[in-house]
């Protein structure tokens, strides 16, 4: 059911970001705002701000910020609507139920029940591993790779028998329809037709959990000495209406708490090599799932951590994944590391012999991802001239997306450094020079130009920047969860615009998409900002290049953060208090510039 903008904006109204905050985050006076340490990054001195005026909180540290829903979608993993659920709880504001399309209601009814057979499944492979007879080779052999039962309770381990119809005779007990089960991926239809068997038999069971903790989806090993019977080592499930292997990371909705404590995670190829670490004490990590790593899982890790290592194994084929893999994080503009082990290792291996500390020590040595990249490209193509060309261009490859200024200049002067390319050329390569003010201003008169020409139809009144905004992604949807990390809640200045977009974050948390339809169904309550919303989207018609107004977006996005966030600093200024720490807050301002 989809909450009412009225409600979403009481529950706005009502809650109170200091007294939310101040649960998970031990708060001071100081001057106007109140301080304390980041509870996303490791923070030593008080980083993490929160202003009750503009009822916003902020990290000068790791960049984090928002309003009280923001805030409990961080701290706790919750999605928009359980934050706005559980504050408006909080405040006593009843959330009408709004009825959903009869196509909306089915989708929703059916997500709600693959879950719920998932679960189901999950509760009878947990309790086979512990007490089924057939399950003893499978106790033995986790208790042979260290596995604990800490690690199995909290990782939720099972045991699927092996027989044709285990799982398909429980669930039938407990009533629920086989052929649920099977659109779950958990059963397969017999040839011809005549009944269902399951699809995991004599494997060990490992549940897959989404961001919010649901069981989605399952992967299975078979047991060593099993190998005879030609069947693969892993097999999971295959993508259903609730699980999407490319957005979607094995461990990272039980270890998100311990990725932000340690200040950055890891990323592993297999279930094993993270359940190895977490039995060893290393609860900062996540892994894939059979699969290579997407963009769309790299915008799950953003959510957690800003610093990462990448730990593939050792073989050539484990440093192509890892290369492959860091275009990603860097296009995200996240910081990454790479870890390469021996090429008889993977992270399994390697902490069941080194231990905890060794592994620590190696982490914190590692080379960043452009260091691997040119070090990589420099082995595989040779140091004579040809190789040069080839590593510099896979560098220049990796860097080309960063957003920053002033990181990019830093990266162009490190691939500089380590190949004996000028500088000077490697930004010819680039497009683009650093501190070339003529080159930079008429680069963003065209891209004003641009966006003008996009908005000749708009209404005098809707040709603000932040209309223009806003109705680019209502013409371009597919860009909006990109935007929703960009601080726009922190800047919008017109109440109507903060309103239609809270109103866009809100359908599309419930939807993971943004349907005209379904925002106007939405805005019923709200008859002023659904016309809005209506001549927004009909303002801005398609563009023949979003991907290029998409980055121009960007930038006005991150400078309109920067410039709100300056003036949260100057206003803590001026009301500079015997408490106020007058030299910390000017160095923050200065970062901000």
């Amino acid at each position: 059911m989809y909450i009412p903008e009225d409600i979403l904006q009481a529950v706005k109204e009502a809650a109170s970001i200091r007294q939310v905050v101040n649960e998970f985050v031990p708060l001071k006076k100081r001057g106007r705002n109140w301080v304390g340490l980041c509870p996303f990054h490791p923070d030593k001195d008080p980083s993490f701000s929160v202003n009750e005026d503009k009822q916003i909180f902020y990290c000068f540290g790791c960049g984090e910020g928002g309003n009280a829903i923001k805030f409990l979608m961080k701290i706790q993993g919750m999605s928009f609507v359980e934050a706005v659920r559980a504050l408006a709880s909080r405040y006593g504001i009843s959330i009408p139920e709004r009825p959903l399309s009869p196509v909306q209601r089915k989708k929703l009814e059916l997500k709600d029940e693959l879950i719920h057979v998932n679960e189901t499944a999950a509760d009878f492979f947990s309790a086979s591993l512990d007490s089924s007879r057939d399950a003893q080779r499978a106790r033995s052999y986790l208790e042979e790779r260290g596995m604990n039962s800490s690690i199995i309770k909290a990782f939720r381990l099972g045991w699927a028998p092996d027989r044709w119809d285990g799982l398909v005779n429980h669930l039938k007990e407990k009533g629920i329809k086989i052929s649920l089960a099977e659109t779950a991926g958990l059963v397969l239809q017999r040839k011809g037709g005549s009944g269902h068997y399951d699809r995991f038999r004599g494997r060990i069971m490992f549940p897959i959990r989404d961001w919010q903790g649901s069981t989605v989806a399952f992967g299975a090993r078979i047991l060593p000495g099993d190998a005879e019977k030609d069947q693969p080592k892993y097999i999971n499930s295959p993508e259903t209406p609730v699980y999407n292997k490319s957005r979607v990371l094995y461990g990272l909705y039980q270890n998100k708490s311990a990725i932000r404590k340690a200040g950055f995670g890891v990323v592993v190829e297999g279930y094993m090599d993270l359940l190895a670490l977490a039995q060893a004490g290393v609860n900062n990590a996540a892994a894939t799932l059979g699969t290579a790593l997407t963009a769309d899982h790299v915008k799950f890790l953003k959510r957690v951590s800003r610093d990462w290592v990448v730990v593939f194994d050792g073989d050539a084929a484990g440093q192509r994944a890892a290369a492959r893999a860091l275009p990603f994080f860097y296009s995200a503009g996240l910081n990454v590391r790479v870890l390469s082990l021996p090429e008889e290792d993977d992270p399994d291996t390697f902490i069941r012999r080194e231990g905890r500390d060794n592994w620590e020590k190696v982490i914190s040595q590692l080379p960043t991802g452009l260091d691997f990249i040119i070090d990589r490209g420099l082995e595989l193509h040779g140091r004579d001239t040809e190789g040069k060309i080839k590593t510099v261009e896979d560098a220049l490859a990796l860097i080309e997306p960063v957003e920053d200024a002033v990181k990019k200049s830093l990266f162009a002067a490190r691939v500089a450094q380590k190949t004996g390319v000028r500088e000077e050329s490697l930004w010819e390569r680039l497009s683009g020079r650093p501190g070339n003010t003529t080159s930079r201003n008429k680069r963003q008169k065209q891209s004003e130009k641009k966006l003008q020409d996009r908005s000749v139809s708009k209404p005098p009144n809707l040709n603000s920047a932040e209309a223009k905004l806003l109705g680019f992604l209502l013409a371009h949807p597919v860009y909006m969860e990109e935007f929703c990390d960009y601080g726009v809640d922190l800047w919008l200045e017109h109440e109507a615009m903060r309103n239609l977009w809270d109103a866009m974050v809100n359908v599309f948390s419930q939807t993971s998409r943004l349907e005209l339809s379904t925002l106007a169904a939405a805005l019923d309550t709200m008859p002023e900002i659904k016309s809005l919303a209506m001549k927004l989207s009909c303002a801005f018609p398609p563009g023949e290049n979003p991907e290029h107004l998409s980055h121009g977006f960007k930038q006005y996005c991150s400078q309109r953060k920067k410039k709100a966030l300056r003036l949260h600093v100057l206003e803590s200024l001026k009301t500079e208090s015997e408490n106020t720490d007058a030299s910390d807050l000017l160095k923050k301002f200065q970062q901000l510039l």
